[in-house]
């Protein structure tokens, strides 16, 4: 399957990072003939990512076999949809881009988080989340559509908030 955006082959890659100098994430996804594939977090402890994109639908699987989450993100014009994690333990995606603007929430109306980016120039950048416990997002982008690279945003935002909850219900055990 061939990537295209416009009808054009999508080639291209996602760098940066989510979060900050200590907390936080690095990504680097490339994208050639339709599939995405690269590294977020560290070299020990990250998660692989696997994904393809028709030019519409941006799916596939981040992580392990076992420990892995999909993701299903469909794109018509300026708007996208899907859901990350898995069908019922995970979180819905919706955002939509305004020129150089890119919002939307992920999760649901409790658990969940508001994006605010702005995309442009090669950049995608912003805050996920609130002023407090949200994370901002760097990223350098080049050749892959905006929608597609807030998306990986999201997964990272989603997955370190999966990470940042079984941290704290393992430490929260008694003795």
């Amino acid at each position: 399957m061939t990537g295209t955006q416009g009808g054009t082959k999508v080639a291209g890659r996602v760098e940066g990072r989510i979060g900050g100098a200590v907390v936080g994430n690095d990504i680097r996804v490339s994208c050639e003939g339709g599939r995405l594939s690269g590294r977020f977090g560290g070299a020990v402890i990250g998660k692989d990512v696997d994904l393809t994109f028709d030019g519409a639908v941006l799916r596939g699987r981040w992580g392990g076999v076992w420990n892995g989450k999909d993701l299903h993100f469909t794109i018509r014009g300026t708007e996208g949809r899907g859901r990350m994690g898995g069908s019922v333990v995970g979180w819905d995606i919706a955002l939509v881009q305004d020129g150089d603007r890119i919002a939307g929430r992920i999760g649901g109306a409790v658990s969940g988080a508001d994006l605010r980016l702005t995309a442009g120039d090669g950049r995608l950048t912003g805050r996920i989340g609130g002023s407090v416990f949200g994370k901002d997002c760097d990223l350098q982008v080049d050749g892959v559509p905006y929608l597609v690279a807030a998306a990986l945003a999201a997964m990272v935002y989603y997955q370190m908030h999966l990470d940042s909850s079984s941290n704290a219900s393992s430490s929260s055990g008694g003795a």
